[in-house]
């Protein structure tokens, strides 16, 4: 179904709840006529077999009547094929909608979590929720090859250059209102490729050169075209019978020792192609746009421009490849199995995709890597279609800065989310946010790292405006034990936080910590807390940390560059709420006899209890 263009001005919630029920009105069409072409090609065969039988059992009617009935049946199995394909194209973009409806819905279960790019050192891909069930992936991803989504997940823990989050934003800009494209990558092949692994394509094309001898292939080709015409000579009466099965007799041994001799180099090449023939039509898809299509953006054109330039074109290059995968795969067909032995199918096809790798295996790596850039930036567009009122953040060269306003989270629906201004620069390097549990604290501090990662991707951000300087992220905001290790969670937060230190000498940082010092008494946490802000201080690094211990709020008093803000709730009677609002300043307000409550305690009786007793 093709997409009207005036679909493009459409709210993301709107144009997607429509797409989805258009595609399963024609998806039902389209399975109706599916079956209606099986009941037409049963009808036909019964036809079939009563002219057969008025033609050789009653001597009625002639035989070619029978044979009558054979076009029109190519012609219905024909129509019956485009159905099928129909269909599949349709029920897979149904599925892409029906997962953009997900997304907004934040229903992450129908969504990949893309765990397998978890890295779990990362300075803060999982403090920050980046992969897994409810995470930024499931958000911003619906990259259509695995390649694409390889890109996001990169891109999420790699900070780019200044230039590179430019030029970006731009080509996302360009390809936001594009709604044709995602439905064109959609629509070219079922939409899951996790059976595709990462570096499994760099592995295939750099096998082993030259696995077959130059004379192996035009032997396949010689003993196929003999098995093929030995039958047509017997045929037109050139010798007997008894002379065809002693040729196929020796046909057949020669072919069994070629395909002995090379069969272990075949079978290693085939195996290789399950995964393989998984992003192929969307990969070839994405070729096709690239050169098809006119951008104006700088990123767009330079992509497109690095699959130019021969004479063949990649997108035909590649399908050459497909068509080889998709002719190999006959064999499997059971009908199939005995011709494909004498015709050395599979030993014929398996050279001829070896040799496609060896002759195009370099430039692939180079199409899959802009490929996958321009699925990542198509992805990248569907989440700022799906968000308009998210801006594309200004990024600064001078720095450190940080300056946010009506900053959210974007795993929040819009009408949950409370938003919160921030400011750091050279004045104030760091905030210590104060506040009880469950008041907001990790939240926020999750909502600046967030933001901060998707502005240095190039995406947009969850804030009204958002000015930044290219920083370094460092998060200790979700950090665990490990017993297998025999590392406590203190000391896995301090690990984490010299790495942090290590990495602010190196370059501009921006450092997160929830909760920081934790695991030791107030003393001494408010002493080492003091130790990290000035060491991160000293390396020009800006930040917030979050406690519940005011006595660290005094370290903002003791000459460094830092700022007290809080959370507080507003409960009473037994009940917590909170407005998740930041407020400058010390929170002074205990909800210490609201919790004693919340647990049933009677707080009076409980004072008047002596020492002793």
């Amino acid at each position: 179904m093709p997409l009207p263009s005036e679909d493009t001005s459409v709210p993301a919630a709107e144009f997607y709840a429509r797409r989805t029920e258009e595609l399963r009105n024609a998806t039902t069409e389209s399975l109706g006529a599916y079956s209606r072409c099986t009941q037409i090609l049963v009808a036909l065969g019964l036809v079939a077999c009563f002219l057969l039988y008025q033609a050789l059992a009653a001597n009625s009617v002639p035989l070619w009547f029978a044979g009558l009935v054979l076009p029109v049946a190519a012609l219905v199995e024909y129509q019956r094929h485009r159905n099928r394909v129909n269909f599949s194209k349709l029920r897979s973009l149904s599925e892409f909608y029906e997962k953009g409806i997900a997304r907004l819905n934040r229903n992450w279960e129908r969504l990949d979590t893309g765990e397998d790019f978890l890295d779990q050192d990362h300075l803060y891909a999982k403090d920050l929720d980046l992969f897994g069930c409810g995470s930024i992936f499931q958000l911003v991803c619906s990259a259509r090859t695995q390649t694409g989504s390889q890109t996001i997940a990169s891109w999420m823990t790699s900070p780019a250059t200044v230039a590179e989050i430019r030029s970006r934003q731009a080509a996302i800009a360009e390809l936001r209102n594009r709604r044709d494209l995602p439905e064109l990558l959609s629509a070219a092949a079922p939409l899951q490729a996790s059976d595709f692994k990462a570096g499994f394509l760099k592995r295939w094309v750099e096998g082993r050169p030259g696995a077959f001898p130059a004379w192996s292939s035009y032997a396949a080709f010689v003993l196929a075209i003999t098995a093929t015409v030995l039958p047509i000579l017997y045929f037109g009466g050139w010798y007997a019978l008894a002379t065809l099965w002693r040729a196929l007799g020796v046909l057949l041994v020669v072919n069994a020792i070629l395909a002995l001799k090379f069969r272990p180099r075949i079978k290693a090449v085939l195996d290789s192609l399950g995964s393989l023939a998984i992003e192929l039509p969307v990969l070839r898809a994405l070729l096709q746009i690239m050169e098809r299509e006119q951008f104006s953006s700088p990123k767009l054109v330079e992509l497109a421009n690095s699959l130019r330039g021969s004479k063949i074109s990649a997108s035909r290059k590649l399908l050459r490849l497909y068509r080889l995968t998709r002719l190999v795969k006959l064999r499997e067909n059971e009908l199939f199995s005995y011709p494909s032995f004498v015709l050395l199918w599979g030993t014929q096809f398996g050279m001829a995709i070896d040799r496609w790798r060896r002759q195009h295996g370099p430039q692939l790596l180079e199409w899959m890597s802009a490929l996958g850039e321009l699925d990542a930036l198509i992805s990248l567009s569907t989440y700022a279609y799906e968000h308009p009122a998210d801006p594309f953040p200004e990024i600064v060269e001078s720095g450190p800065v940080f300056e946010a306003q009506s900053l959210g989270h974007p795993l929040l629906k819009e009408e949950n989310c409370v938003r919160n201004d921030l400011h750091l620069d050279e004045r104030v390097r760091f905030l210590i946010v104060s506040g009880s549990n469950m008041s907001g604290k990790s939240t926020f501090l999750r909502a600046i790292g967030v933001n901060a990662m998707l502005a240095l991707m190039g995406a947009p951000v969850r804030c009204v405006k958002l000015r930044l300087s290219l920083v370094t992220l460092g998060a200790a905001v979700r950090i665990q034990d490990s017993l297998m290790d025999g590392r406590s969670h203190f000391m896995a937060e301090m690990q984490r936080l010299r790495r942090m230190i290590e990495v602010a000498g190196e370059g501009r940082l921006m450092f997160l910590a929830d909760e920081i010092m934790g695991g030791t008494n107030s003393h001494d946490r408010r002493i080492a807390t003091e130790w990290v802000l000035r060491a991160f201080v000293l390396r020009d690094a800006i930040g917030a940390i979050s406690t519940h211990d005011l006595a660290l709020t005094e370290i903002a008093a003791n000459g460094l560059p830092g700022r007290n803000v809080f959370f507080e709730d507003s409960g009473d009677s037994g009940t917590l709420s909170f407005d998740y609002k930041l407020r400058e300043g010390i929170l002074i307000r205990s909800n210490a006899l609201n919790i004693a409550q919340i647990l049933g305690i009677d707080a009076a009786a409980s004072s008047s209890i002596k020492p002793g007793k």
